[in-house]
């Protein structure tokens, strides 16, 4: 080989020696060359400004030991361990620490290089810097459980408003706020407050979490929300006070009236026990808090149109089910009842008394003294029995001056002596009308029970009427049993 090819093979050795150190020095990826023990021999400009540390810091140290800390992934670095135990390349995402304490992601590339002859030499390491895309992975993910808790939220509100819409009671109505709201904010305590007839306080209508002692009853005064006629969050404002009805003043809490047709009608208490600053971080704390308010917000709305709807419902019953002179039970509500405890009598082997009654004379004295007189008259003796009524004496107008009285697990004597008194009542009244005062009212009471008197609720009505009219025939203002 002649000088010149000499030359020239020299020439190009240097030249790709000033290359690779060309893209060393100014590559924008940290490099780390180390031997086959993986102890650092070099370091580029790049690694030293992502970590902070230059070669004189790393020699005879594993560059991964210097930079791993609290946080990056054990299960990483023992997968790093193995393939370079095994020589064989590999590449992972692997937090890390700078020499500041600052944390940052990389994707890391270690390549084993071998020399002609087979014999691993070194370890070339490849540390490219993506600690801002896993800041945007990091964004996207927590965008998108937001997004998932907030669709979450939507279907689990959807849902409530479907059950609250679809309660006919308001006793069904509670049970649906009560578990609702638990699920809702798990992490509250609750309660419902509905305004007392007279409007002075307002009572305990239902409540939800681990509190087994709010206050029965609070007088509105004891509220900020109500004394201000608008929802009110402590916790969340630089300016606040607490409520007297609050029994723990550093809790976080909120008050929400219930509004229905325009007028409060009691108030929903939520209370945060247990969730003091200490056990959040403040941000992370308010953060919470006020994407409760706004789910808190929506309950509260969909409360009071729930009740405001189960008190039209309720309205609307009552129209179709009362008798509107008597404000008694009228004949289609006795006959649905009647069916419904039959069956049940029928079923449990037990009595079912009825009590039929009518006014004495009662178009006698319609025509002597006037249809006013003896509308005065019925609801002297809708009175009388609604105060007789319980939960096992249901009386009932059946039209006219005509009256039935339903009586489960009654017998027969008991619903004649029953009879007897609201006999006794009627005949005691002095009425006057227009200035004129009216006759004494009596009344003529049959007597049937189920199963003796029949197996039907026609029979047993039958067997009732029959006795009316022979306490009629026996000389009225008496009470006969079948």
């Amino acid at each position: 080989m002649c000088a010149k090819d000499y030359s020239d093979k020299a020439s190009g050795a240097a030249s790709e020696r000033a290359y690779a150190e060309m893209v060393a020095q100014h590559a924008p990826d940290g490099v780390i060359i180390s031997g086959p023990d993986r102890l650092a021999l070099w370091v580029n400009p790049a690694f030293t400004a992502q970590t902070g540390y230059g070669i004189d810091a790393l020699r005879d140290k594993m560059v991964v030991d210097v930079l791993r800390g609290a946080q990056t992934d054990r299960h990483c670095l023992q997968k790093i361990n193995d393939a370079c135990t095994q020589r064989r390349e590999i590449q992972t995402e692997l937090q890390l620490y700078a020499r500041d304490g600052r944390l940052f992601w990389v994707v890391l590339k270690i390549t084993p290089v071998f020399d002609a002859a087979g014999v691993h030499t070194h370890f070339i390491s490849h540390m490219r810097d993506i600690t801002e895309r896993k800041k945007l992975e990091h964004q996207n993910d927590e965008m998108r459980q937001a997004e998932e808790l907030r669709q979450s939220e939507r279907q689990l509100l959807a849902l409530t408003s479907e059950w609250l819409y679809s309660a006919k009671s308001f006793d069904e109505l509670l049970m649906v706020v009560q578990r609702a709201m638990h699920t809702l904010i798990p992490e509250a305590d609750g309660a419902l407050y509905i305004y007392g007839a007279s409007r002075s306080t307002l009572d305990l209508a239902t409540s939800w979490g681990t509190i087994p002692d709010f206050p029965p009853h609070i007088l509105p005064d004891d509220c900020w929300a109500l004394r201000r006629g608008r929802a009110y969050a402590y916790g969340l404002k630089p300016i606040q006070f607490t409520c007297d009805h609050v029994a723990k003043p550093d809790t976080p809490y909120f008050c929400l009236p219930i509004i229905a047709h325009g007028e409060t009608i009691g108030l929903l208490h939520i209370i945060f026990d247990g969730f003091e600053e200490h056990g959040l971080m403040r941000h992370m704390r308010d953060d919470v808090l006020r994407n409760r308010w706004d789910v808190s917000l929506i309950c509260a709305e969909q409360i009071s149109l729930a009740i405001a709807n189960v008190r039209l419902r309720q309205e609307l019953h009552d129209k179709s089910m009362r008798d509107a002179l008597t404000g008694l039970w009228n004949r289609r509500w006795f006959m649905d009842r009647a069916l419904r405890d039959f069956a049940m009598a029928e079923r449990e082997g037990r009595e079912i008394a009825l009590i039929m009654l009518d006014v004495d004379h009662f178009k006698a004295f319609n025509d002597r003294f006037g249809h006013d007189a003896g509308d005065l008259v019925l609801r002297e003796v809708g009175g009388i029995l609604t105060r007789a009524a319980s939960d096992k004496i249901h009386p009932c107008r059946l039209g006219g001056e005509e009256f039935v009285i339903l009586c489960p697990d009654m017998q027969a004597a008991d619903a004649a002596a029953l009879a007897d008194g609201i006999r006794a009542a009627l005949q005691a009244l002095r009425l006057a009308n227009a200035g004129v005062e009216l006759p004494e009212v009596t009344v003529s009471a049959g007597v049937a029970v189920f199963p003796t008197h029949g197996r039907s609720i026609e029979d047993v009505l039958k067997a009732a009427d029959q006795a009316l009219y022979l306490a009629k025939d026996q000389g009225r203002n008496c009470t006969v049993i079948a």
